[in-house]
């Protein structure tokens, strides 16, 4: 079994954009926010992180699919699939600084234990806050990947659908706030995705978050089409 590790933040540099949706660019909207940032798409180069479905029943095809369908319906110039499960330490760097300038960094839906455990043990949590918070790369996460943009990623307690072994592949405590730390990318913020339903009422919210001890900071719920956009300070809803 894999231990885990933690990474510190770092200090933010240049004014970060993010995108937090529950489940994609799934509306006009969203996608018209992601074109105000990436205004000529057919360029970009993209990093897609596909840590979190390969470990909540996603197979490698299944994935690679859902990479392609992103890259045809935003019109992307390059995506690049490299996993910090499997690409690590140095070799990971690497592979990143060999896209060139990085225009976004996708993490997609999907185990929020597992993209979280291996983003930290790998390096890659190091990576993608220099890239968003010091070289203007655009964060989109799905589900997971919005999640794990948060200040914790505890907010899988609150559902609680994610096997929190990874499908048997990591022991955590992931009760210990540090293990549980997001990249804290959003302000201080955590999001809590598919709040459709029972779960988009206020009061089984507020319920969850005592429950869970997050009532010391702002937890940001989303339903499934919804996103936050956040510019620097700023944050909306769309």
């Amino acid at each position: 079994l894999l231990l885990c590790s933690m990474v510190d933040a770092t200090t933010a540099s240049v004014t970060p954009r993010l995108i937090l949706t529950s489940n994609g660019l799934t509306s006009s909207a969203l996608r018209h926010e992601f074109s105000r940032f990436i205004p000529e798409p057919q360029k970009s180069t993209v990093w897609y992180i596909p840590t979190a479905p390969l470990r909540d029943g996603w197979s490698e095809r299944m994935t690679r699919q859902q990479m392609a369908q992103i890259k045809k319906e935003l019109n992307l110039g390059k995506i690049e699939w490299i996993d910090p499960e499997y690409v690590t330490g140095e070799t990971l760097r690497q592979a990143v600084q060999q896209l060139g300038r990085v225009d976004v960094v996708y993490a997609e839906m999907g185990n929020t234990y597992n993209i979280c455990h291996h983003l930290h043990k790998s390096g890659g949590a190091e990576l993608v806050r220099e890239l968003v918070m010091s070289k203007g790369a655009v964060y989109v996460g799905a589900s997971a990947g919005s999640i794990m943009a948060g200040r914790t990623i505890q907010m899988a307690f609150w559902k609680d659908w994610d096997d929190r072994t990874c499908e048997g592949t990591i022991s955590c405590d992931w009760t210990n706030p540090a293990t549980a730390q997001g990249l804290n990318i959003a302000g201080g913020r955590s999001i809590f995705p598919h709040a459709n339903g029972q779960y988009a009422q206020k009061e089984w919210q507020e319920m969850q978050a005592r429950r869970h001890g997050h009532t010391d900071h702002e937890v940001v719920p989303l339903a499934d089409g919804e996103g936050l956009v956040i510019v620097g300070d700023v944050a909306r809803r769309v």
